[in-house]
């Protein structure tokens, strides 16, 4: 009668003991994630290996892979993941024609895992052929689409770390305000929609009168908020020149290192893709 029992007790629960043993190799082999879309014919796929750290970007146009993109470390995400008080929500553009060539966009937001770097938006266009309009390479900011031109499509709009690091701390490293426009077939930094009046006199006065009380106050090697945050503000404006006369009147008299600031200052901006193409 035992050997009949223990016989019976195998029989009905042998398929789930094998599935329960089984279940260590499973989601070992199964560790990561796998996201799935499709915008007419054009199927986008995301994965991401917890093990291996490779996330992966596929397009197929019906069963024909058309792009991939693979790297350890990349997190993809569809939409803007990077938009402020997102919290990740709905994919708002994908699907949509968000350029004005009648062909529908694929956003997909791509971040490589750093605490202040970097993310990237990856923006498509699914026509017969995919392609790949732009990369933005938003570094640790923030992106936006936003129509600031009213003209029914959204421009992009971060800010450039072009000095990060290089002044002072990053909390204390000001970034410059870019925008890019999509025009024809590429999307190209939009100066008329950066750029702003010069200050007036009166708010030249107020700016040094700050920088100077900041310069004062500063007691570590870094250079003040204040007069980073200035000079960058007029540079991603279109005042560069006003900024490095700026710093000329309000870097402190006996202060050594005035020529090596505007020497690395002009560089960093300078090797930014977005200062550079802005000017």
């Amino acid at each position: 009668m035992h050997w009949l029992n223990v016989k019976m007790f195998s029989k009905k629960y042998l398929s789930t003991l094998l599935f329960i043993l089984s279940l260590p190799f499973f989601s070992y082999a199964f560790d990561g994630k796998f996201e799935k879309r499709q915008f007419g014919s054009h199927k986008i796929s995301l994965s991401q290996n917890f093990e291996t750290g490779l996330g992966k970007l596929s397009i197929k146009n019906g069963n024909k892979k058309v792009f991939e993109e693979s790297e350890i470390d990349n997190h993809y995400s569809f939409g803007n993941s990077f938009e402020p008080n997102s919290n990740d929500g709905p994919d708002l553009y994908s699907g949509r024609d968000i350029t004005g060539n009648k062909l529908p966009n694929l956003i997909i937001s791509n971040w490589t895992g750093g605490a202040h770097c970097c993310h990237f938006v990856h923006i498509f266009e699914l026509g017969k052929k995919v392609k790949k309009l732009v990369t933005v390479q938003a570094m640790s900011s923030s992106v936006r689409f936003v129509d600031l031109d009213n003209d029914g499509f959204p421009e992009i709009e971060f800010w450039d770390g072009s000095i990060d690091y290089q002044f002072a701390c990053f909390a204390d490293s000001p970034s410059g305000r870019v925008v890019l426009k999509f025009k024809k077939d590429h999307y190209e930094v939009a100066t008329g929609l950066m750029n702003k009046p010069a200050p007036t006199q009166q708010k030249i006065r107020v700016l040094k009168e700050a920088i100077t009380l900041a310069f004062e106050k500063k007691d570590t090697p870094d250079l003040p908020y204040d007069f980073l945050n200035t000079v960058m503000e007029l540079s991603y404006t279109g005042h560069f020149n006003l900024a490095l006369k700026l710093a000329d009147e309000v870097w402190p008299s006996g202060k050594p290192g005035l020529a090596k600031f505007k020497n690395e200052f002009s560089e960093a901006l300078h090797e930014s893709i977005y200062w550079k193409n802005y000017n």
